[in-house]
């Protein structure tokens, strides 16, 4: 796939650690920079509303095109909005929640979680529930100018108990309670980084962190 390059290393920009790899086995991250936030084209936004899915800008709509064409669900990030770690860069941490622990997704609505949930984690809070829905804080929005890609594979059963225990059913967690190809995450998160390029501008990082 031929994409604009950053003169940046993805591995240079985030790290990933899985605390927890019965859960998530295969966690990966790509970084897109400059990107510009703004309405999809017309082809994209009305691809996905054929199948149901309502538009929401050029790189929130760009995962979920991928997921529809590879059946691989996939996750947009504000990179500057994920906490740095003791290394000076942002650290994705793939974690089960702490007892109680509280959580925002996209919708807006409260969650308490319990340790059979799983989180994709900063190293100071959640940041999206595995499998299931992303955070309210580190949602891309019209500011948005860096973005992680997140392509990763998540444990069936435990998507399932956490989708109906917090009665939050999603695309994504339709697709990962079925099971998803453990092979296909960074073949699709550079498919995904390819048509963000395409629709949003920017500069793709050299490489994918792989966990």
């Amino acid at each position: 796939i031929h994409a604009a390059r950053s003169t940046d290393r993805a591995s240079d920009l985030v790290a990933v650690r899985l605390d927890d790899p019965d859960l998530c086995p295969r966690y990966t991250a790509r970084v897109v920079k400059g990107v510009t936030i703004g309405p999809s084209p017309d082809w994209l936004r009305s691809t996905l509303e054929k199948v149901g899915i309502r538009s929401i800008n050029n790189v929130v709509d760009a995962t979920n095109y991928v997921m529809m064409e590879t059946g691989q669900p996939l996750h947009a990030f504000d990179y500057h909005l994920i906490a740095r770690g003791r290394d000076g860069k942002p650290t994705i941490v793939v974690r089960r929640a702490r007892d109680g622990e509280e959580f925002v997704t996209l919708d807006g609505q409260k969650h308490r979680l319990n340790p059979e949930n799983l989180l994709i984690a900063d190293e100071t809070r959640g940041i999206a529930l595995a499998g299931v829905m992303g955070g309210l804080n580190t949602e891309i929005h019209e500011q948005t100018v860096d973005v992680l890609v997140e392509s990763a594979y998540f444990n069936p059963t435990n998507i399932r108990r956490t989708s109906r225990r917090l009665g939050l059913r999603t695309d994504a967690s339709y697709r990962f309670e079925r099971g998803a190809d453990l092979q296909i995450s960074d073949r699709a998160s550079l498919r995904c980084a390819q048509l963000i390029l395409e629709t949003a501008g920017g500069g793709l990082a050299e490489g994918i962190v792989d966990a």
